[in-house]
């Protein structure tokens, strides 16, 4: 059973609060005095200085731009918040703030100003009511189903400029094949940074940041939704700039063995099972992302995942309580969810 405090623990959880609130009658207030916020984080993080400001569309700029509120005072973003009535949200709001939660998942710089503002405790508090109302809304019922195999679909997304045809060229050899050239590439991958920091000590040069197995051409589905089109349509990260995207019906076979994630300790139970360290690649990037832990980063060997199951699926929730967090393998080792999309 999920609860509204655990959703509102999570990074993603929060920050889908935050981005239902903005669409609230209050939500001029709420943006407003997030910019405040925002400001005094960037100040003391030095974002400023070292050119590191994630541009964010969802919180209005401070005071003095051509597109701020007239000058006003500054009202406290906890009373904007708590002023928020909790009713339940439509399908379409809720579909819309998850898209817009989706958007802010970069799994490669540290967090956005925003999501630090709302991790206090203060702030927690009074998104609570929001992810109650969430957790009730009929509209978010089929966030924590399994894989429904009647109705997934293959997205096909397409970026301007890019040859479509190129892009969905799927490299040669077997599933499997293809599985176990990545996991060999991984291993190379960390042999030649570890090679590189002996040589350059104190200089930094990562790897990818994303935990699927995403450049081997895998099938990639997820569930229709009817007129809006399919999930991956509204929720993919790191987006590309799509503008138009083929659906293709699937067929899962119900002989099909699927491993269904549910939340941090599903994504855990996985890494622990079928480790593979990616301290060089990833720790540049993921201790930056998510709360520091000593030791190794792991992610999934899927070539190894594949010798007991055919399909992984992470539910809506389990994304929302999973993505962005340092979830523990052990005493010694962490992973994360990153780069890998809500159902």
């Amino acid at each position: 059973m999920i609860t509204a405090a655990a959703l509102v623990a999570a990074v993603r959880g929060r920050r889908l609060c935050y981005e239902l609130a903005q669409r609230s009658p209050g939500g001029d207030d709420i943006r407003w005095a997030m910019g405040g916020e925002v400001h005094q984080v960037h100040e003391a993080r030095g974002d400023h200085a070292r050119g590191n400001v994630a541009v964010l569309t969802s919180t209005l700029v401070d005071a003095g731009s051509a597109s701020a509120p007239e000058p006003r005072p500054r009202p406290r973003l906890v009373g904007a918040l708590a002023a928020v009535e909790a009713a339940e949200p439509s399908a379409r709001d809720l579909l819309t703030a998850l898209s817009g939660t989706v958007r802010s998942a970069m799994g490669w710089q540290p967090p956005h100003a925003e999501d630090v503002v709302l991790a206090r405790d203060d702030v927690r508090a009074v998104l609570l009511p929001i992810a109650e109302a969430v957790l009730r809304a009929p509209g978010a019922g089929w966030w924590q189903l399994p894989l429904d195999r009647d109705t997934q679909v293959d997205t096909e997304l397409e970026v301007p400029g890019l040859d479509a045809a190129a892009a969905r060229t799927t490299p040669s050899g077997t599933p499997s094949d293809r599985l176990l050239r990545w996991r060999d590439g991984i291993v190379a991958q960390e042999r030649e940074i570890a090679r590189f920091r002996t040589r350059h000590p104190g200089e930094r040069m990562g790897g990818t940041w994303w935990v699927s197995p995403s450049v081997v051409g895998l099938t990639r589905t997820t569930r229709s939704l009817g007129e809006d089109g399919s999930a991956a349509l509204w929720l993919t990260e790191d987006d590309l700039g799509w503008e138009t995207g083929d659906l293709v019906p699937c067929v899962i076979e119900s002989t099909a063995r699927v491993l269904e994630i549910t939340g941090p300790t599903d994504w855990s139970d996985l890494v622990g099972t079928y480790p593979l360290d990616v301290t060089a690649s990833r720790q540049p990037d993921w201790y930056e992302t998510v709360a520091p832990r000593e030791g190794r980063w792991l992610t999934p060997d899927w070539s190894a995942v594949a010798r007991d199951h055919d399909a992984v699926h992470v539910s809506v929730l389990a994304w929302l309580l999973t993505s962005g967090g340092a979830v523990a393998v052990g005493p010694d080792a962490t992973t994360t969810l990153a780069g890998w999309d809500p159902d």
